[in-house]
């Protein structure tokens, strides 16, 4: 198939030969409007709980622990940057700043898709943070539906091996393929190969909705077979329907706002993901991503039963956009800064010195 070369690409097809070369146009497109357009979807996530004030703490605010456990390593709060992007020149600029910033505060960080590098190894330099962040935990990513595209289990493991990787992301984005004008639809069967991977993979695998929630029903699926944590990736943040349709025809625009508030909200689907796992005891770590954009809803969602809070527009924008006389990292660092102490408030303030007394604190109000 030939390469598509505008922005404004053509008719969705039924299949483009997905080549580096059109993944470095759409990465550099993503960008571009996740920069200029509106691109979330409507909603405040956690909106319907609300923390019971306790007006007498009695605990010493330089005390408070914002220690979480995930996937056998302890952070320093339970802070996730998702993967968003990588493989360009200006990828790798927002990757480095937000690495540096990720180890400084001790928080795992993810990487956008690398189906590029394996169809091309010389995109490695556009990926690796490794070299510039040491001691940072660095988590890998490809799209679910690429594993029926020719991605394969030793792909995989030779990203984790180039990358020094921590642990690797499949994600799930049925709804980004549909209006993606280039995107790859033949989900048949995944979850087989989901399990081949969960079984077989040297580091813990992540399963990563992208915008659409995660029901109950799937959660118990990935569990049975053997994924080690699970993003839920609600409504409520970035909508990748939106932004496949700012590249897309003028059919492809309409699909793309049709679907825009498409899925389970962040909150919605955690607490039924939540649910699930306490009443079958299951020991895998959610993970919950879509729309936090501070410490209170960080707190919120792991009071409902989240182990860490993926954050990701917020970082993405404060390294592209810093204010006057900063630099990008200097940017991101004060924006986690806001989150750690929007967090630390907000634990204070609800009398709860570690991150478990938290559940005991909340409540949902009655519609």
């Amino acid at each position: 198939m030939p390469h598509i070369k505008n922005h404004k690409h053509s008719k969705l097809l039924s299949y483009i030969e997905d080549t580096p070369e059109l993944m470095v146009s759409r990465k550099n497109d993503h960008i571009r409007i996740c920069q200029t357009e509106k691109i979330e979807s409507d909603g405040t996530p956690f909106a319907k709980f609300r923390f019971i004030p306790e007006a007498l703490p009695e605990i010493d605010f330089d005390e408070i622990n914002l220690e979480q456990s995930f996937l056998n390593n302890t952070f320093s709060m339970p802070v996730l940057v998702t993967g968003m992007t990588g493989g360009i020149e200006k990828g790798q600029e927002i990757n480095e700043a937000i690495a540096l910033a990720a180890e400084k505060y001790n928080i795992p960080m993810g990487l956008g898709s690398q189906k590029m590098m394996i169809k091309d190894p010389k995109f490695k330099r556009l990926f690796d943070v490794r070299k510039i962040a040491p001691k940072l935990f660095v988590i890998g990513n490809i799209g679910a539906v690429s594993l029926n595209y020719g991605i394969t289990l030793d792909d995989i493991q030779r990203l984790v091996d180039d990358l020094e990787l921590g642990a690797f992301a499949i994600h799930l984005n049925a709804l980004q393929e549909c209006i993606q004008p280039e995107g790859e639809r033949n989900f048949f069967q995944l979850l087989k190969k989901i399990e081949n991977i969960a079984k077989n993979l040297s580091v813990p695998l992540i399963v990563k909705e992208v915008g659409s929630g995660i029901s109950a029903e799937t959660f118990k699926k990935l569990v049975s077979v053997g994924v080690s944590a699970v993003d839920v990736g609600g409504k409520g943040g970035t909508s990748w329907s939106a932004i496949e349709g700012l590249r897309a025809d003028r059919e492809g625009q309409r699909l793309g706002d049709l679907f825009k508030d498409w899925g389970l909200t962040t909150d919605d689907s955690l607490l039924s993901c939540s649910g699930l796992k306490n009443n079958l005891q299951y020991n895998v770590p959610l993970i919950a991503t879509g729309g936090i954009r501070n410490g209170l809803q960080v707190a919120k969602a792991v009071a409902v039963g989240a182990t860490m809070v993926g954050v990701g527009l917020p970082l993405f924008k404060a390294a592209v956009s810093p204010q006057a006389g900063e630099t990008p990292l200097e940017s991101v660092e004060r924006e986690l800064s806001f989150f750690k102490k929007s967090l630390s408030i907000t634990m204070f303030c609800a009398g709860a010195q570690n991150l478990s007394q938290l559940s005991s604190r909340i409540v949902q109000e009655v519609p």
